[in-house]
């Protein structure tokens, strides 16, 4: 089938691009890399056996973050608070991040959270989830074929039997 090219077919009303601004700017504000704005930058990445989740915290306490996993969904939570309030200072710029935040995000299955380790420094927190034992790479012993396993390998003295084509005795191979 042929499509004819319009340019006007796939364009946004006027009124669904105020409502995408509106939306975005007020009602779920994001951050340059797409998370919720406010809400701690995390990397999430497997290195070895181990998956390592880090946050991003500057200027919060370690006794003011919270970390949780229920149904393998991480939630860390955490408030950061304002020791220098003045009032009678006039802000022109103030971009130092004051409040509560939240951010969930969901963790592979293949991962003990019961065994998770937390280090909380220079205002990164780090997780480490070791791989669960169920999740872990086994080897699987294969037997030799045609014989039991557990009983050793036995060859009498002469003749041995062989598989496969192979030329009988006194036959010369044809050219």
């Amino acid at each position: 089938m042929i499509e004819r090219y319009d340019p006007f077919g796939r364009a946004m009303s006027l009124r669904q691009m105020m409502d995408s601004l509106l939306s975005d700017a007020f009602v779920m504000p994001r951050d340059a890399q797409g998370a919720p704005a406010g809400s701690a930058q995390l990397n999430m990445y497997e290195e070895g056996d181990t998956l390592v989740v880090e946050a991003g915290l500057p200027g919060i306490k370690p006794e003011d973050i919270d970390v949780n996993v229920e149904r393998g969904m991480l939630t860390i939570r955490g408030e950061s608070k304002s020791e220098n309030e003045h009032k009678e200072r006039n802000y022109l710029v103030r971009e130092q991040r004051t409040g509560s935040f939240s951010r969930m995000i969901r963790l592979p299955e293949t991962y003990d959270v019961d065994a998770c380790q937390a280090k909380f420094e220079d205002g990164v927190l780090r997780l480490t989830f070791p791989k669960s034992e169920q999740a872990k790479p086994r080897r699987i012993q294969i037997s030799g074929g045609g014989q039991q396993p557990g009983q050793p390998q036995t060859s009498s003295g002469g003749a041995q039997s062989q598989t496969g084509t192979s030329a009988t005795a006194g036959s010369a191979p044809s050219r």
